[in-house]
C-alpha cells in the first residue's frame, strides 16, 4: 500500500484522529468503538473520551482533520493557483495527479464521506455546511474555465465533477477488491500509472 503519513510526525491528538478516520471509514459510525480507535493510536480509550467526550464528536473533530489534511496537501502554489482559475490546463493536469496521489495515500477520506452519504444524517450536514460546499464551489469555478478555454468538453460541471472524482478515487477506495480480484497492490507505480490515464482520458 502507499505509505501514510509517517506517524513520528504527528502529535497524540493527531494519532487519535487518524486512528478515528481509519475505523469510522471500515467499520462506519455505528460500528466504530472508541476502544479500537484507542489501539490502532497505541493510548487510553479514557483519554479519548476525556478530551473528545462522545464519539460523535470524535468524528466530527476527525472530519476537520480530514478536510484540512486535504487542504494542505492539495495547495498549490499562487501562481499555479491562479492559472488553474484561468482555465490553463497545465496547472489543472498538476491539480490532478496531487489529487490522484492524495486520494491513493488517504483512501480513508473517499470511505469515511461515502458512509456518511449513505446514512444521509446530521453528520453529513454539518461536513458539507462546514466543508465540502466551499470546497465544490472552488471547483466548479476551475472547471468551468477550462471548459471556456476548451481544455474540458462542455458539460455541467456537477457531472464533470463527480466524473473526476470517480475517475481519481476509486481504484484505492476499492483497493482490496482490486486486490483480490487483480492481485494489484497500490505502490508509487500503480500510483504514477493511475495518473496518467486519469490525465490522459479527461485532458485528451
Amino acid at each position: 500500500m502507499a505509505a501514510a503519513e509517517p506517524q513520528s510526525d504527528l502529535s497524540q491528538r493527531e494519532l487519535v484522529l487518524a486512528a478515528a478516520l481509519e475505523v469510522f471509514s471500515r467499520e462506519g459510525f455505528e460500528g466504530a468503538t472508541m476502544r479500537d480507535i484507542a489501539a490502532i493510536a497505541q493510548c487510553n480509550h479514557a483519554m479519548i473520551r476525556y478530551y473528545f467526550k462522545t464519539k460523535d464528536n470524535l468524528w466530527r473533530e476527525a472530519v476537520r482533520f480530514l478536510f484540512e489534511r486535504m487542504e494542505r496537501e492539495l495547495a498549490l502554489e499562487e501562481t499555479l493557483t491562479a492559472r488553474l482559475h484561468a482555465g490553463d490546463r497545465d496547472a489543472f493536469e498538476e491539480w490532478l495527479r496531487r489529487y490522484v496521489r492524495y486520494c491513493a495515500i488517504h483512501p480513508d477520506h473517499s470511505r469515511i464521506m461515502v458512509q456518511a452519504s449513505v446514512r444521509d444524517d446530521e453528520r453529513l450536514k454539518w461536513a458539507v455546511d462546514t466543508f465540502i460546499a466551499d470546497q465544490h464551489s472552488y471547483v466548479r469555478e476551475a472547471l468551468q474555465a477550462l471548459m471556456d478555454k476548451g481544455a474540458l468538453p462542455k458539460h455541467a460541471t456537477l457531472h464533470v465533477g463527480y466524473i473526476i472524482v470517480a475517475a481519481c478515487q476509486m481504484l484505492f477506495t476499492l483497493a482490496p477488491e482490486v486486490r483480490r480480484l487483480h492481485g494489484v497492490e497500490i505502490t508509487e507505480e500503480v500510483i504514477e500509472r493511475h495518473a496518467d490515464a486519469v490525465v490522459s482520458l479527461i485532458l485528451r
